[in-house]
């Protein structure tokens, strides 16, 4: 436009000049002279040029006007394609909300079937863990003896190939969430501690844990988790030496070291030692042993991740492993309760200590009161809250420890039912929860209400040795 502007200002400069020339030099000249020629000369060519600027802004005007029609048309091509993708993700959109929804009813299956294996598969387990360790107690032949505790071996076995194939469904289908807190390492290493100590003498083994008075910010059940699958492999994997483990604090963190003195691994199979089902050693030796079906180490990789924390790992053939951990370090280290080492010794006795036992399930009951009695206890077993308060309210002594199952009948739980009884003596009884729940906010509810949390299958010697620990607490 500026352009055609200043044509046209150039038009009408011609047209004025010759009449200007003219009205200067011969106002009255005549057209036919020489003169008056100059003017038509000039009006010719000031015509000319107009023509021209005119068609040119003619042919201007119609490209813009073509280049609008073909701008609009590719507006509505662009629009209409828009509008096609926009049409095409909302498919997409339903058809991915209906995959969640369907994701989230095979989530919340997948979730209920956990929690029934968790209960219904792991009670037998439970209850032959009870009655092996009944039978163990009795004075058996000789010939026996040996037979009894290769069962006993064999059952430790599939508890732990049966936990780990719970464990390893339940993080696979992002059940697990962490429940991150600040606690005392303290009380972690000395149930590990206690947990540990008998299967390492056992297997004629030096065991140690190096306790810390750390305070870590992170989620005390799977730490806790992680470090009993990484001790319990160091044992799996060492057949003589020890198996040590060591903190250390260094950057605002704790650093925790499970070092063994076993077979070591290779710089090949460190590659691959994470993975599901891969064991050390080669499979003739795999199938021959009770090395469990690897799947340890798999479930601490993923207890890792979702904690954030690193691992590593240092070890040669022959010369044994460390697995390290590293727990950021809480703000304050001012707690007022510091657990060491475990209370229990073998000083503590269940002489005449009088244990109520609810459950259930008959089977455990029996179970249960065979291997208490043979502990030298005094025990009485009920099915429910109801039973067991009409069973105490006989007895002139208050009970000294209460052991109560968490899923009981007609709506019950052990937490519900152990703060009852306590209210009804009046009197903090220890008590001892077992379930196969291993949810974080169960094990936050226990806490809260001072029960000590076992979880199905148990193992005798750690059930009593618990029952000592509690009962040597009460006497001091």
């Amino acid at each position: 436009m500026f352009n055609f502007r200043n044509c046209l200002l150039t038009v009408f400069a011609m047209l004025a000049y010759p009449w200007q020339v003219a009205g200067a030099a011969a106002p009255a000249a005549d057209l036919t002279s020489p003169h008056g020629q100059d003017i038509w000369f000039w009006l010719t060519l000031t015509l000319v040029a107009l023509a021209i600027i005119t068609a040119a802004y003619t042919w201007h005007v119609r490209a813009l006007k073509r280049q609008k029609r073909a701008l609009e048309t590719e507006i509505r091509l662009r629009t209409a394609e828009i509008q096609a993708q926009k049409e095409e993700l909302e498919k997409i959109n339903q058809t991915l909300l209906k995959v969640n929804k369907r994701q989230e009813a095979q989530q919340s299956e997948l979730t209920r079937f956990l929690a029934v294996a968790s209960h219904d598969l792991r009670q037998p387990m439970h209850a032959l863990n009870l009655y092996l360790g009944a039978l163990f107690s009795f004075e058996l032949p000789a010939a026996v003896r040996p037979v009894v505790n290769n069962l006993r071996n064999c059952a430790r076995t599939m508890d732990d190939m049966f936990a780990n194939l719970l464990d390893l469904s339940r993080l696979d289908a992002q059940i697990v969430e962490p429940q991150l807190q600040e606690f005392a390492i303290a009380e972690v290493l000395g149930k590990l501690d206690v947990e540990f100590t008998p299967q390492a003498i056992a297997k004629g083994l030096h065991f140690e844990i190096h306790h810390s008075m750390a305070i870590v910010n992170s989620d005390a059940d799977l730490v806790e988790q992680i470090l009993r699958n990484l001790i319990a492999n160091a044992l799996r994997y060492t057949p003589k030496g020890q198996v040590v483990v060591k903190c250390l604090e260094f950057d605002q963190q704790l650093h925790i070291a499970v070092e063994d003195t076993g077979i070591g691994i290779s710089k090949h199979d460190q590659e691959t030692i994470f993975e599901e089902f891969f064991q050390v050693g080669s499979a003739s030796e795999s199938r021959h042993s009770t090395a469990g079906m690897g799947l340890g180490l798999a479930i601490v990789q993923r207890l890792v991740r979702l904690l954030n924390i690193p691992i590593k790992l240092q070890s040669q053939p022959g010369q044994g492993s460390t697995f390290a951990i590293s727990l950021p370090l809480a703000a304050s280290q001012d707690v007022t309760d510091k657990h060491g080492r475990s209370k229990a010794s073998n000083s503590a006795s269940l002489l005449q200590a009088l244990i109520v036992v609810i459950d259930d399930d008959e089977s455990i009951l029996t179970a249960m009161r065979a291997l208490l009695e043979l502990w030298d206890a005094r025990v009485i077993t009920a099915t429910s809250g109801k039973e067991a308060m009409a069973l105490c309210s006989e007895e002139i002594k208050i009970p000294d420890l209460l052991i109560c199952d968490y899923r009981l009948g007609s709506n019950e739980n052990g937490i519900d039912l152990v703060a009852k009884l306590r209210e009804e003596f009046n009197l903090q009884i220890p008590a001892i929860l077992i379930t196969g729940n291993i949810s974080p906010q169960l094990s936050e509810a226990a806490k809260t209400a001072a029960l000590t949390l076992m979880h199905k299958p148990i193992q005798a010697e750690n059930l009593h040795l618990n029952l000592k620990q509690l009962l040597s607490e009460t006497k001091e």
